[in-house]
């Protein structure tokens, strides 16, 4: 009987049950995505059972760019470090197997160098072969199952040979592919031994800052002592005083927990996420709670003369005021459960879409069928609770009072009602202010000068066969009169991954090394301000330098262009100062750097190209290089789409909380309805009244618009100081950033007032044109 009555009672109120039901809907659809989404990103690295134990080494210098002699040093003189690895990551490479290689098949594969004790510090679970010797002799690899099965099918693996870029390893291993919740994975590991057996100097391995440092430290030990231990250690004393006289009272080690390893940002070999989003979100998900809560409690208590007087009828019956407030919280858990059932359906329909549009992971269910219970048990929460307040409001006038009717609730509750609208206000402007302030950031990272021209430049990876032929096959494309230039280099702009570390007159630098052609200044244009470019053909100029003068200013050199630097195993005169331009990303501050002048390294062919059919003209470079090395295949892209990429994750999470901006607008406006709704029905007798004594269509407009532009205009006051804080925090992070601009905060509030405007004067209008006879007699 009392669940008949129930539903008996929702359908009868069915505009303010369709009007919560949709709000709850748009609200809990936002809350299991935005929760979905923040559970994956905080669920990285948590597999590891030595987690708590595990540390990334960086530096203040150069973040985790470091050289792997640090490995030997720190195993010899701190006892409370129980493993180290040295780690390398060597990104994508085309790897095959002899047998492979007579068809002409090849596979790209990520690849890292690791040391011995991987598979003993990280908790990646290994298939085959003995995780302490999997990785402990030279020309040996470990892959991955997929990898397995695509290079040797059904046959077993172990033993067998693979090519990485024409360099052969046997297989010692087969392991689990990465868990999609790591920070860093890989489809390869080859061993640390492989690169030790070179046999380099001391101060070679000095020299090569490229690599990463993971130390597993014993129960109970500091990170950050062990760090500071570090620079005290004997060996490296003197080889880091240079850095110490730079910091001075600062630590030049520090750690990073593995624990906290995926919100580091300034990481860029892995998977990283910014914390600062993810808190975003959080508070994201908290205000669509919210929001839900106030349209719910808006639309009920709005209800209160109605639901009051039909209430009264059972009361007088002999039922209490606890049977009409169960009966309200009932209808509100009812309602709340059905809305998460839809909002669950709509989930499953576009979760995949909007991973997609967003290029981000994390929302399915896979695995996590829990958080169903968990959506579950907060849509109770949030009906009973939601539910109370209007309960208590309705039920609370004595019973002479509600069978009359309106009077007992003539402003009543009218403030709170507009307060908590303001509430739905502040958090839209705050929102719109925040996403018209990420697009203004990202849109002066696109349009920043960079120093360099790199406007119609196209490139493509080359391979060893194109590299023994490079001049010949640049000659080759020169015959397209769409190609007009073209330089090799070893990385291209935004992706220079080369430290060098060197002593040069007692003083240790280090720095980023960009090896490049004889044609590469000349290529980008880059301003030389001291002392010359690089001669074109002259081999005079081989193995010569030409710094920026952030590095010249950093160093403190005052006649750098009488200076020899030390290479790997040369010296080379430093032959030109050029002006600072940003060779990274713009969220960094420039960093001292040299282009070497080598002949060798030509990993990377730039084109500068005129504007044509491009489809077309990247097919005709694809189709030169197979010339020129049939067995691989090519790709062209262009540098700006690269450039960009560096930006990728930025762009993706504005996109990312406009949505959700919108989202949470929406959930606004649905309120903002719902409330012109039930106040003209609840005024239809005065605006009768109004109309029989002459007002017009646009006074009684007005009349119902004014106080909303009264709240709204309250919220823009709260809101814009609270999103000017926000954003400003957030733009902390980057080296080169926007100016914040009054017009953003001013914009995000006269949008939030039309589109309220619009909405509420829709509904006006209609409660404002109806007869004001049929009112009256309604009446």
């Amino acid at each position: 009987m009392f669940i008949k009555r129930l539903f008996k009672s929702i359908l009868k109120y069915k505009t303010s049950s369709i009007l919560t039901l949709l709000s709850l809907v748009i609200s809990f659809l936002g809350i299991i995505i935005l929760s979905l989404y923040v559970s994956y990103e905080k669920s990285f690295d948590q597999f590891h059972e030595n987690k708590d134990n595990i540390y990334v080494l960086k530096t203040r210098m150069y973040d985790y760019n470091l050289p792997e002699v640090l490995k030997e040093v720190i195993d010899k003189n701190l006892p409370e470090v129980e493993k180290s690895l040295v780690l390398k990551f060597y990104g994508e490479n085309r790897v095959t197997t002899p047998q492979l290689k007579a068809t002409k098949t090849f596979f790209d594969a990520q690849s890292m160098m690791a040391s011995a004790d991987f598979f003993n510090v990280f908790s990646f679970k290994l298939l085959q072969g003995e995780k302490d010797k999997v990785l402990k002799n030279p020309n040996t690899a470990v892959i991955t199952q997929t990898l397995a099965t695509k290079l040797y099918g059904d046959k077993p693996a172990i033993g067998e040979i693979m090519t990485i870029n024409a360099k052969e390893f046997t297989i010692t291993g087969i392991m689990e592919d990465f868990p999609q919740t790591s920070s860093f994975s890989t489809d390869c590991l080859t061993s640390y031994a492989t690169y030790t057996q070179k046999n380099l100097s001391l101060e070679d391995r000095y020299s090569e800052w490229s690599f990463q440092i993971v130390l597993q430290l014993k129960d109970n030990v500091d990170g950050n002592d062990v760090a500071r231990k570090i620079e005290t250690i004997p060996d490296l004393v003197e080889t880091f005083k240079y850095f110490k006289s730079k910091y001075g009272d600062e630590d030049i080690f520090v750690v990073k927990s593995y624990n906290d390893l995926h919100y580091d940002i300034s990481n860029t070999y892995i998977k990283t996420v910014n914390p600062i989003i993810l808190k975003v979100l959080v508070i994201l998900a908290i205000v669509l709670a919210v929001m839900g809560m106030v349209n719910f409690i808006n639309f009920s208590t709005s209800q209160a003369p109605l639901r009051s007087k039909a209430l009264s009828v059972t009361r007088v019956l002999g039922s209490n005021r606890f049977s009409s407030m169960l009966q309200i919280i009932a209808e509100a858990l009812t309602i709340s459960l059905i809305a998460l059932m839809i909002s669950l359906a709509i989930y499953y329909e576009v979760y995949s879409g909007i991973e997609s549009l967003f290029n981000i992971e994390g929302l399915a269910l896979n695995g996590r069928y829990y958080f169903i219970f968990i959506f579950i048990a907060f849509a109770i929460v949030f009906g009973i609770v939601s539910g109370i307040y209007p309960a208590r409001y309705i039920s609370s006038p004595p019973l002479s009072q509600a069978i009359k009717g309106t009077g007992y609730f003539k402003g009543k509750g009218k403030l709170l009602r507009n307060v908590l609208v303001t509430l739905q206000f502040v958090f839209t402007i705050a929102l719109l202010s925040s996403s018209l302030m990420i697009e203004k950031q990202l849109n002066f990272w696109n349009k920043f000068d960079l120093g360099l021209d790199k406007e119609n430049v196209v490139f493509l990876h080359t391979t060893s066969k194109i590299e023994n032929h490079a001049e010949a096959f640049a000659q080759e494309l020169l015959k397209d009169t769409a190609i007009v230039d073209y330089t090799y280099t070893q990385f291209i702009p935004g992706q220079v991954a080369m430290g060098w570390g060197r002593e040069i007159n007692g003083q240790y630098v280090q720095l980023k090394a960009w090896p490049v052609d004889d044609r590469f200044i000349d290529f980008f244009n880059i301003e030389i301000d001291e002392g010359r470019a690089f001669q074109k053909e002259s081999e005079a100029d081989i193995n010569s330098f030409i710094f920026n003068r952030k590095a010249i200013n950093d160093f403190g050199w005052t006649n750098p262009l009488e200076m020899n630097y030390p290479g790997f195993d040369f010296e080379g005169p430093i032959v030109g100062i050029a002006k600072d331009f940003h060779f990274s990303s713009l969220k960094e501050d420039i960093q001292p750097m040299l282009f070497w002048r080598t002949d060798t390294r030509k990993n990377e062919l730039l084109l500068r190209v005129k504007p044509a059919n491009y489809t077309q003209l990247f097919n005709r470079i694809k189709a030169k290089a197979k010339e020129f090395d049939p067995e691989n295949n090519f790709e062209v892209q262009f540098l700006d789409d690269s450039l960009n990429e560096l930006y990728a994750k930025e762009k993706n999470t504005a996109r990312f909380i406009e949505f959700v901006s919108l989202w949470c607008m929406l959930l606004a406006i649905t309120g903002v309805l719902g409330l012109v709704v039930f106040i003209s029905r609840d005024r239809v007798k005065e605006i009768g009244i109004r109309k029989v004594n002459g007002a017009q269509t646009a006074e009684v407009v007005f009349l119902i618009n004014k106080d909303f532009i009264k709240w709204i205009a309250i919220a823009f006051i709260i809101a814009t100081p609270i999103a000017w804080i926000a954003l400003n925090n957030w733009l902390q992070d980057f080296a080169y950033k926007t100016e914040m601009s009054w017009w953003i905060f001013a914009l995000s509030g006269v949008i939030s007032l039309l589109i309220a405007m619009i909405t509420i004067t829709w509904q006006s209008w209609r409660a404002a044109t109806r007869n004001p006879v049929e009112a009256l007699r309604y009446e």
